[in-house]
């Protein structure tokens, strides 16, 4: 209950027009960026609600500054696909092959598919055996893994 009160709270903040960040109103970016647009990228009233309950709306906000190209437009599709089928790409990862990792690379556009993977497996093997990785939950994993893709793909 307290999430949902502090959520009302800050969404109401947001929606009251706090000035702009990078030429984009935080409502666009609570909408538009972060988790809640990976998550769910055609709902702005889920996107805003899950960034600002997941961690007040901080991965929104970065990921506005740091890489404003991946708020909203195509990389959604490829975050809601990471979301969607975190376990199969684990796998495929792990495997430097299969379907889902297949699906990956088209919906990157990666124009050297092998150093792609290549540069994937090793971001993916150094998250997955740090210490923390049990710990984190799907939303954190991700996240993560959505990160890689965009360096990799970079």
């Amino acid at each position: 209950m307290k999430k949902l009160l502090l959520s009302s709270a800050i969404a109401g903040l947001v929606s009251l027009g706090l000035g702009q960040a990078q030429a984009r109103d935080f409502a666009d970016i609570y909408t538009e960026c972060g988790l809640g647009a990976m998550i769910a990228p055609n709902n702005a009233a889920v996107a805003a609600v899950t960034n600002v309950t997941w961690d007040l709306g901080t991965t929104a906000i970065s990921s506005n500054v740091s890489s404003p190209d991946t708020c909203r437009g195509g990389q959604a599709k490829t975050a809601a696909f990471i979301f969607k089928s975190y376990e199969q790409l684990e796998a495929d990862i792990a495997k430097g092959q299969g379907s889902y990792l297949a699906q990956l690379v088209e919906l990157t556009g990666a124009d050297d598919e092998a150093q792609f993977i290549a540069q994937l497996r090793k971001a993916f093997a150094d998250l997955a055996s740090g210490n923390d990785y049990a710990e984190m939950n799907r939303f954190d994993k991700a996240q993560a893994l959505y990160e890689m893709v965009q360096k990799a793909s970079a």
